[in-house]
């Protein structure tokens, strides 16, 4: 693909030659990607698309993006732009998370980002604090703001990624995820939402391919999942707990 891709006027060709760049560690173009995402003609699965490559290999600058739709953009936007956030980790993007969760009128809607606000902030294996909580609009925000505060002064940074209540530890989490397929209590049920959110994260930063963890007709491939698991356990990759990576490559 052309390096000059980005500049074409068709915008999959222009999103796929920046995704082709952030996977070479290039994260310069992806800038470009507002002018869809602002664009009320563009397809929903474009809009959708840009946003998530915007989430994973963002720059500062593009994640500020993402907080400026939070407060200011048509509510199906800042819907989408608060699951980016929560593709991206970013504990500085959290309180914009909830001041759109605020001006949200549909309760469905704030339900949505709700579960965007549990999959960052509850642990895996608690009962969630910040879904359907039943608490007022200000107590919500207070129990965030609490939540954050333990986090920022355990991590030293607002600029940590998390995921779970936890910053991010892909090596520990490609465990946890093969520790899932592990055949068990036929009563034991697993949690395959949280199995799905490991799974895209896993994929964004290792650039491992786990396109064959389904079959064609959207059917999970439990044994196919395991096998890529082992082969990247056997040799993991030297991640550091709590920073971004795209590909493999870390994010400034």
């Amino acid at each position: 693909m052309s390096p000059e891709g980005w500049r074409s006027d068709d915008p999959w060709l222009a999103l796929a030659s920046i995704l082709e760049s952030a996977k070479r560690g290039d994260y310069s173009h992806v800038s470009h990607l507002r002018q869809w995402i602002l664009d009320k003609d563009c397809a929903p699965t474009l809009v959708s698309a840009c946003l998530g490559l915007t989430a994973d290999a963002g720059l500062d600058s593009d994640l500020e993006f993402l907080a400026e739709l939070m407060l200011e953009a048509p509510p199906y936007l800042r819907i989408e732009a608060c699951l980016a956030a929560q593709w991206s980790g970013v504990l500085w993007l959290i309180p914009f998370m909830v001041e759109a969760w605020r001006t949200l009128p549909r309760r469905a809607d704030r339900a949505a980002v709700e579960a965007n606000l549990t999959n960052l902030l509850d642990p895996v294996e608690n009962e969630p604090e910040f879904f359907d909580s039943g608490l007022s609009d200000s107590q919500y925000k207070d129990a965030v703001d609490a939540r954050l505060r333990e986090l920022q002064n355990a991590y030293g940074s607002d600029r940590c990624s998390i995921s779970g209540g936890e910053p991010i530890d892909l090596n520990k989490q490609a465990w946890l995820m093969r520790k899932a397929l592990m055949p068990g209590d036929t009563e034991t049920w697993i949690d395959w939402s949280n199995f799905l959110v490991w799974r895209r994260k896993f994929e964004v930063y290792s650039g491992v391919d786990c396109s064959s963890f389904y079959a064609r007709n959207g059917d999970f491939q439990p044994l196919n999942a395991a096998a890529i698991l082992d082969r990247y356990l056997a040799s993991p990759q030297p991640f550091e707990v709590g920073k971004r990576y795209f590909f493999g490559h870390p994010l400034p």
